[in-house]
C-alpha cells in the first residue's frame, strides 16, 4: 500500500487511487495518533489501530467510514450536523434519501455487510473553526458543507497541508445527490477551500495530492462541470419532460452503467437537484408534472 509523509502525517493513498467503494485516508502519529476517514487499506489501517486515540470523519458516507469498526477503542469525533448517522443506519438511510423508496433494504443490506455500518454514538462533535491537538500536530476543522451537510476538511497549518475529504476535485464533478446535499452550498465551499495558505491538498478520492499551483485550475474545471450538467438539462428541456424522461438521457453519468441501483439512483438525485436548483431560479418552470425551460 502507497503512502506519502507531509512530517508527522500520512497520507493513505486507498486502492485504485482511492476510487470509491474506498478512499484515502490520514494517519497523524505524533507522540498520540488520529486517523481521518479510514476507507482506505485495511491492511495498513489494522497495522495502526493500536496507535489511533483518535478517529475522525469528514462525514458519514459510507466508503469513508467503512472501517470505523476497526477502531473500536478510539475516540470518535464527527460533525455535529451528522452525528445522528452514526447512532442509527435509519437516520442514514434518511439522508441518502432512501427511507420508503424501492432501494431502500438493498442499500440497508449493502451499509451493513458491504462497508461494515455498525451504530455508535461519537464521543465528541465539532464544528467550523475547532481546533485539536494530536501530539504536537495542530488540526484546524474548516467546515465545507454541500456534498453532505456537516462535510469537513481538515487544515494542518504546521505542514501548510489539507486533507480535502470529498471536495475531491475528480474528473467525475461534485456529487450532491443525498436528500441533505446542496449544489450552492458545494460551490461555495469550494471558493472557501481556495482561501487556505495551503502548499499541499489532499483528496479523498482520484486527484489525491495536488500541489498549489494546481488547486485553482483544478477547483475551475470542478465547478465547471456544474454548470455543464445545467446546460445539458436546459438543452434537453426546450420541450416539457418528466422527471424519468430527464434521468434516462444520464447527463450526469453520460451512459447507463452497473450495477443499475447504484448508478440510477445516483443519477436520479443528481439530477433532481439540479432540477430545483434551475426551478429555484427561475430558468425553468414545473407544470403538470413536467419541466420545461422558460421562455
Amino acid at each position: 500500500m502507497k503512502t506519502s509523509k507531509f512530517g508527522k502525517i500520512t497520507f493513505i493513498h486507498g486502492p485504485d487511487r482511492g476510487r470509491y467503494p474506498g478512499c484515502n485516508s490520514i494517519f497523524i502519529d505524533d507522540g498520540e495518533g488520529a486517523v481521518i476517514d479510514p476507507g482506505s487499506s485495511e491492511r495498513f489501517l489494522l497495522k495502526i489501530r493500536d496507535k489511533a486515540r483518535f478517529l475522525f470523519n469528514s462525514h458519514y458516507h459510507e466508503d469513508h467510514t467503512a472501517f470505523n469498526h476497526l477502531f473500536p477503542e478510539a475516540l470518535l469525533y464527527v460533525h455535529r450536523e451528522e452525528s445522528c448517522c452514526y447512532r442509527s443506519i435509519r437516520n442514514v438511510l434518511d439522508y441518502y434519501g432512501l427511507l420508503g423508496s424501492e432501494f431502500e433494504g438493498l442499500w440497508r443490506d449493502i451499509l451493513i455487510e458491504r462497508f461494515h455500518y455498525r451504530e455508535r454514538t461519537p464521543d465528541g462533535e465539532f464544528l467550523d473553526g475547532d481546533v485539536f491537538i494530536v501530539g504536537g500536530t495542530r488540526m484546524e476543522v474548516i467546515h465545507t458543507p454541500g456534498h453532505s451537510p456537516g462535510h469537513s476538511s481538515f487544515w494542518f497549518p504546521g505542514e501548510k497541508v489539507m486533507f480535502l475529504g470529498d471536495l475531491d476535485m475528480t474528473p467525475f464533478g461534485p456529487w450532491y445527490g443525498d436528500r441533505v446535499s446542496d449544489i450552492d452550498q458545494t460551490i461555495d465551499s469550494v471558493r472557501k477551500i481556495l482561501e487556505v495558505p495551503a502548499e499541499i491538498f489532499l483528496s479523498g478520492h482520484e486527484s489525491e495530492i495536488i500541489e498549489k499551483e494546481d488547486i485553482f485550475p483544478q477547483a475551475e474545471a470542478y465547478l465547471d462541470i456544474i454548470e455543464k450538467r445545467e446546460g445539458k438539462i436546459l438543452d434537453y428541456l426546450a420541450e416539457p419532460r418528466g422527471l424519468d424522461e430527464i434521468v434516462e438521457q444520464w447527463f450526469i453519468y453520460r451512459k447507463p452503467r452497473e450495477p443499475r441501483h447504484f448508478f440510477l439512483f445516483g443519477e436520479r438525485a443528481l439530477t433532481g437537484k439540479h432540477l430545483e436548483r434551475l426551478v429555484r431560479n427561475g430558468k425553468i418552470r414545473f407544470e403538470n408534472g413536467k419541466y420545461a425551460r422558460q421562455a
